[in-house]
């Protein structure tokens, strides 16, 4: 899922870009600062591309493992290598804290129905925040997104648990969640995942637009 932003945004993006696996369109619907956004993410291969609203695209795979944004009213992009994702991962990991490995999700006993799924409700608490996730044990395909969304995460070098609660964490598919992240509520609910063909095309990168420099991560060059 993809509980907050912007920061969170690429996190949380880099627990659904993919490896090795099926082609996969996955619909949710997020909403932080009492904004709501669509969120479309297409996963084809190791390439997977995240779409909120109309604003910003995220394309992400690849052998280099890089990630590019785009911000279409600006007509901009932007590269982020996979060493500079790995910074600001370890930056992460020193501001949370490495201890944070080993806060995990709790089962709380409950059930609850999210459109149509029947899902557990688990809890989490870290030291950025505290989320409730709704988790459908019935989800057809669940373990292979799971395990793409982990191998990333494990490539990368990312503390993932400071920022959410790990795709293998839990026994199935996140349905839904609610996030307090520093003091900020966010809400993300999937709407639909279908595993069907996804073109090719829709990661080409658009030619006219301009690219920007990546800021530099702090304590950088």
């Amino acid at each position: 899922m993809i509980p907050y932003r912007p920061l969170s945004l690429i996190a949380g993006f880099c627990l659904l870009a993919s490896s090795a696996c099926a082609d996969w369109v996955l619909v949710q619907k997020a909403t932080a600062d009492d904004k709501t956004e669509e969120v479309v993410i297409h996963i084809k291969g190791e390439q997977t591309r995240l779409d909120v609203g109309k604003e910003m695209s995220v394309i992400a795979g690849g052998a280099d493992g890089q990630m590019i944004m785009l911000m279409h009213q600006q007509k901009m992009m932007m590269r982020l290598s996979a060493d500079t994702l790995k910074g600001v991962m370890a930056l992460a990991g020193a501001a949370f804290g490495a201890d944070q490995a080993a806060a995990k999700p709790v089962a709380t006993g409950m059930k609850e129905k999210v459109g149509t799924y029947v899902c557990e409700v688990f809890t989490w608490t870290g030291k950025m925040g505290s989320g409730k996730f709704w988790v459908a044990r019935d989800f057809a395909g669940y373990e292979a997104l799971n395990a793409a969304q982990d191998k990333l995460m494990q490539a990368m070098g990312n503390p993932a648990s400071a920022f959410a609660p790990q795709a293998s964490d839990f026994p199935g598919m996140v349905i839904k969640s609610e996030m307090q992240v520093m003091g900020k509520s966010n809400v993300s609910e999937l709407v639909s995942a279908k595993e069907e063909a996804v073109d090719a095309a829709i990661f080409v990168l658009p030619a006219d637009y301009k690219e920007m420099k990546m800021p530099a991560l702090p304590g950088g060059k």
